[in-house]
């Protein structure tokens, strides 16, 4: 059975995030003996914070939260989770109810075989906008790196060693693919499961405001240059 770091991002999600918890809980005891989930409010105007608190109240030995004083955005929140993880896999999830916790299911046994795998979403609904900014999103690292990362937009599952070993150089939304792009150079195996994602409920989407977009085609376009125009290694 895998180590398990389980984190979930929380932003004014007081109508989702407990019962997130629970799904995610019986699926952790049912696939690791070693697990913990770590809970980030990103300074909610709701009653994000207390929920997490009486979850944390409830389940001490395997919960801890961190709140934000004030919002510092998904990129950073996500980061510091990653950080904070402290066990051998982390698997990262938003508290609105998107991303079904029930696909660590397919994901466990294969984590034998790969280091990152990525939660594929088989369909979303997305503006028109959105829609192109995670076309985008996915496709420019295929053209300019030649690393697929199928979703990278998606929860995922990979290795700790990852987050601790990987230096990176951009600190917005950008990030993550930094990470899976010079993790796949690295010689890192990637893969993915397609989920099937459910109707948001609560929360509100700000990855692809208009802002993180521009910083990261910034930071793509900046690892373009270390990477492959002047080919520094990974």
């Amino acid at each position: 059975m895998p180590s398990i770091s389980l984190v979930i991002a929380a932003y004014n999600e007081s109508a989702t995030l407990e019962g997130v918890f629970a799904r995610c809980l019986l699926v952790l005891e049912e696939l690791s003996d070693d697990f913990e989930v770590v809970i980030l409010d990103d300074a909610s105007t709701d009653e994000t914070a207390e929920i997490a608190a009486a979850i944390a109240t409830a389940h001490p030995d395997i919960v801890r939260v961190i709140t934000h004083s004030h919002n510092r955005g998904i990129a950073a929140t996500f980061e510091e989770l990653n950080q904070a993880a402290t066990r051998e896999w982390v698997f990262d999830i938003p508290g609105d109810g998107e991303y079904p916790p029930e696909a660590l299911r397919e994901i466990v046994p294969l984590l034998d075989t790969l280091d990152i795998v990525i939660c594929n979403r088989i369909f979303k609904r997305y503006t028109l906008y959105r829609r192109l900014v995670s076309w985008s999103y996915r496709w420019l690292p295929r053209i300019l790196f030649g690393v697929e990362l199928y979703d990278p937009g998606s929860t995922k599952c990979r290795r700790r060693t990852l987050i601790e070993e990987i230096p990176l150089t951009s600190r917005g939304v950008f990030a993550e693919a930094e990470r899976m792009i010079r993790a796949v150079r690295r010689g890192y195996r990637l893969g993915k499961v397609d989920v099937r994602p459910e109707r948001r409920l609560a929360g509100d989407p700000r990855g692809a405001d208009f802002v993180n977009v521009v910083g990261a085609v910034i930071d793509l376009l900046r690892l373009w240059v270390q990477l492959v125009v002047f080919r520094r290694p990974a």
